[in-house]
């Protein structure tokens, strides 16, 4: 059996911030609705873990996000490990990953993150101003001080962590003022999202960016970040260039097939994907069918999805580098172009702009691994 990882939702769509970009909260009205505090139970946990652990992968990972997890406490985190020591065996390499807007990230949390190696994300949009633009509390205020004090535990107790970034029209024109940010801050380990949602009407919202508007994000944020390379490490530049060096991309959006992984709900229900967390995909529940069988279930139906191509996709100069994007951005309602992604223009303009860079950094780091 080819290896998968987890995306485990342990209390689904609930979260203590109101962010007007997120996706995920609709889940609630949509199919969790008589539920007003999911969460994940022992029963599901244990059935979870122990089933991903007996197949015994080189790697086995388990991502955890919301919504938000740390809403599901700290003991509920300590029953995750003592719960992946018991059904692994030694040698088995087990690796957490863990999303948070940190609002609750105290010294506690910030130890244990520590001592069991979670791998964690941030999620930060920048300076105050910029950040509380559409990030803030069920009640509108601001969250921004409580964050920064998350990332300043992490720092203080070696938690690994990388910022996640959401690019909307609230930092979209402002590239230098956020890199020079995270970079003062120490934060040297980046993600950069695009924010792309629809409205009740199926109109682009209004905080989304178009595709011009990303693709001169991107190419501003590379000269910017070019100057110094070795001082950040940007996710999707290292996707390019990895790409050059003949190595797997590590981004999904880029990859020719989806990530290898299946979305855990909290009550055990699974789907192919958290932007795809709907009642026509649902590939079933992991009380009733394991999860291998929900796996090939995945591969007979979603899989198929990606590898499929318009024309224009095929005949692009960059298909290898793009394969088509992301699903979720081939389906958005208001894409006037379905049969592709709709940033296409976006990764199109960035890579006209930067593939020549990349190309010779490839041959300078494969020339340097030679004379060692």
């Amino acid at each position: 059996m080819k290896p998968f990882q987890l995306l485990i939702k342990p209390v689904s769509y609930d979260c203590n911030l109101r962010c007007e970009y997120c996706f995920y909260l609709r889940i609630g009205d949509e199919l969790y609705q008589d539920i007003t505090r999911p969460r994940m139970s022992e029963e599901v946990l244990e059935a979870m873990i122990s089933q991903l652990l007996s197949y015994r992968f080189p790697e086995s990972i388990f991502g955890w996000q919301g919504g938000e997890p740390t809403l599901a406490g700290l003991d509920f985190f300590m029953k995750v490990v003592s719960l992946q020591q018991k059904y692994g065996e030694s040698g088995q390499v087990v690796g957490n990953a863990f999303q948070t807007n940190g609002v609750l990230i105290d010294e506690n949390w910030a130890k244990f993150l520590y001592k069991y190696r979670f791998l964690v994300g941030l999620s930060l949009d920048g300076p105050k101003q910029i950040h509380d633009r559409y990030r803030h509390s069920i009640g509108g205020k601001s969250v921004w001080k409580k964050v920064m004090r998350a990332a300043e535990l992490f720092q203080r107790y070696n938690v690994q962590f990388n910022i996640l970034c959401v690019i909307s029209r609230a930092n979209v024109n402002r590239v230098e003022e956020v890199y020079k940010f995270f970079l003062k801050q120490g934060f040297n380990h980046m993600q950069f999202i695009p924010a792309l949602e629809s409205d009740e009407k199926g109109n682009k919202a209004p905080f989304s960016v178009n595709p011009n508007q990303y693709g001169t994000f991107l190419c501003r944020l590379f000269d910017i970040w070019k100057q110094n390379p070795n001082r950040a490490s940007v996710r999707m530049f290292d996707a390019v260039l990895s790409y050059y060096l003949g190595y797997p991309k590590g981004e999904c959006t880029f990859e020719k097939k989806c990530a290898e992984y299946l979305l855990v709900e909290h009550n055990g229900d699974v789907y192919p994907c958290d932007f795809f967390v709907q009642d026509k995909y649902k590939l079933g529940n992991l009380l009733e069918t394991p999860l291998s069988e929900l796996k090939q279930r995945r591969a007979s139906s979603f899989e198929k999805r990606k590898v499929t191509l318009s024309e224009d996709c095929k005949n692009c100069k960059w298909l290898e580098l793009c394969f088509g994007g992301c699903i979720k951005d081939r389906i958005f309602q208001a894409n006037p172009h379905p049969e592709k992604t709709y940033f296409c223009d976006a990764y199109k303009q960035f890579f006209d702009h930067a593939a020549n860079w990349f190309q010779s950094q490839a041959r300078q780091i494969r020339l340097m691994n030679k004379r060692r």
